[in-house]
C-alpha cells in the first residue's frame, strides 16, 4: 500500500540532543478488539517494528508522524491504515491522550527537493543556456536539511479506539508482524521503552462490571424520549448494548466492558432488551436500586478470589488488575450514596 507523503516528517531534538519522530508530534492508535473465546479479555493490536526503524525490534503501536492539518485521532487512523489496512470507518474512537512530551527543535529533511535537483542539473549541464542575470548566477541551492530555531513540544498522543472483532491486517514494510495480543500479556513482549512506560502509567485496561443509570442517560440528550420513554429506552439500550465489549474512560485510566447492568423504573419499566445489558426493572425508585445493585456487586467481587490481585493469576479479573463496578450517572445524590469503592462517570462516557 502507498504511504503519504506529508510536512509533518522531520524531527524535533532537544537540547540533549534526543530526537523524537515528527515535526508536528505524532500519534498513534491503541485498537481493542474482544477475544472471541474469552470476551472479559480485549485483544490488543501491536506492531513488531522493522530493525531499521526508531526502537527496531520491539513491539508498540502502529502509529506515526502527524500532518499540520491533522488531529491525533487523524493522523493515527491514517497511520493505521498505512501501517496495517485497517479501515478508519471500521473502528470507534474511545478516547485521546497525550503520552509523552519533549520540548525541542525542529530539523526537516524534505527528501526529493525538486528545487535541489534542478539546480543541480542546471550546473552538471555546461551545454544548457544559463540566464546572464547576475541574480540568477549567485542564487544557492536549497538545503536538503532545514533547522528551525522556534522551540516547539513534541507530543505523542494515544488514540484509544475499539473494533467490532479482531480485523484483519496487512503490515507494510515498517513492520516484522502485526499481532493481536491479549491484554494480559502485552508486557511480557519487548515493548517499545516509551510504550512499556505509557502501558503501565495508565493505558491498560481494568476489567469493569457497569451499572447504567437509564433515566440519568436517557434524560442528558433530548431527542424527545419524553413522548414514549419505554420505546426511547429499547433504542438507547440497543444502542450502547451493540457496542459491547467496550472500552471505557475512567478518571484514573480505562476500563474494559464485558459485563453491564441497565437499571429502569416508572414508564421505562415496560422497555424490552435482548441485548448485551442485563435489565433490572425497579419496582420503586431506580436510585434504590442502583445502590443496592452497586453494592452487591462490589461486595461480591470483593469476596470474589479471581478479582484479587494477589490471587494464584487465574480468572479474569487478576492479571488485568482487580474488578471494578463503574455506575454511569451524572445524579450528584445517587453518587454520593455509592460505595466508596465504586467508581461513577457521567453519560458522556458512553454516549460520547
Amino acid at each position: 500500500m502507498a504511504t503519504s507523503e506529508g510536512d509533518g516528517n522531520g524531527w524535533v531534538v532537544s537540547a540533549g540532543g534526543d530526537r523524537r519522530w515528527g515535526r508536528f508530534g505524532a500519534a498513534g492508535l491503541l485498537l481493542r478488539a474482544a477475544d472471541p473465546t474469552d470476551p472479559d479479555t480485549p485483544l490488543v493490536l501491536l506492531q513488531h517494528r522493522a530493525v531499521w526503524t526508531a526502537s527496531g525490534d520491539t513491539w508498540a503501536l502502529p502509529g506515526g508522524a502527524r500532518d499540520s492539518y491533522e488531529d491525533a485521532p487523524q493522523a493515527a487512523l491514517r497511520e493505521t491504515q498505512e501501517e496495517a489496512e485497517i479501515r478508519p470507518a471500521d473502528v470507534v474512537v474511545r478516547a485521546v491522550r497525550v503520552t509523552s512530551r519533549m520540548p525541542g527543535t525542529v530539523w526537516h529533511r524534505p527528501g526529493l527537493d525538486m528545487r535541489h535537483v534542478a539546480e543541480m542539473m542546471r550546473r552538471l549541464r555546461p551545454d544548457q543556456k544559463h540566464s546572464d542575470d547576475p541574480g540568477d548566477r549567485g542564487r544557492t541551492i536549497p538545503p536538503l536539511v532545514q533547522e528551525s530555531t522556534d522551540a516547539v513540544e513534541w507530543t505523542y498522543t494515544t488514540v484509544v479506539a475499539d473494533a467490532p472483532r479482531p480485523l484483519e491486517t496487512v503490515p507494510n514494510n515498517e513492520s516484522l508482524e502485526l499481532r493481536w495480543v491479549p491484554e494480559t500479556l502485552v508486557d511480557e513482549l519487548p515493548l517499545m521503552p516509551a510504550f512499556a512506560r505509557a502501558w503501565a502509567d495508565g493505558l491498560r485496561a481494568r476489567p469493569v462490571e457497569l451499572v447504567v443509570d437509564v433515566a440519568n442517560v436517557l434524560g442528558s440528550r433530548p431527542d424527545g424520549w419524553w413522548r414514549d420513554r419505554a420505546g426511547a429506552t429499547t433504542t438507547l439500550l440497543d444502542e450502547l448494548g451493540s457496542a459491547m465489549p467496550r472500552t471505557i474512560e475512567l478518571p484514573d485510566g480505562f476500563g474494559w466492558v464485558a459485563r453491564a447492568h441497565a437499571v429502569i423504573e416508572g414508564a421505562a419499566r415496560w422497555a424490552e432488551h435482548s441485548g448485551s445489558f442485563v435489565v433490572h426493572r425497579a419496582p420503586g425508585s431506580g436510585d434504590d436500586a442502583i445502590v443496592e445493585l452497586a453494592t452487591d456487586l462490589a461486595a461480591g467481587l470483593s469476596s470474589d478470589p479471581a478479582s484479587d490481585p494477589a490471587s494464584d493469576g487465574t480468572g479474569p479479573g487478576a492479571a488485568g488488575g482487580s474488578r471494578r463496578v463503574v455506575v454511569v450517572t451524572a445524579d450528584r445524590g445517587l453518587r454520593a450514596r455509592l460505595p466508596e469503592d465504586v467508581v461513577a462517570v457521567g453519560p458522556r462516557a458512553l454516549l460520547g
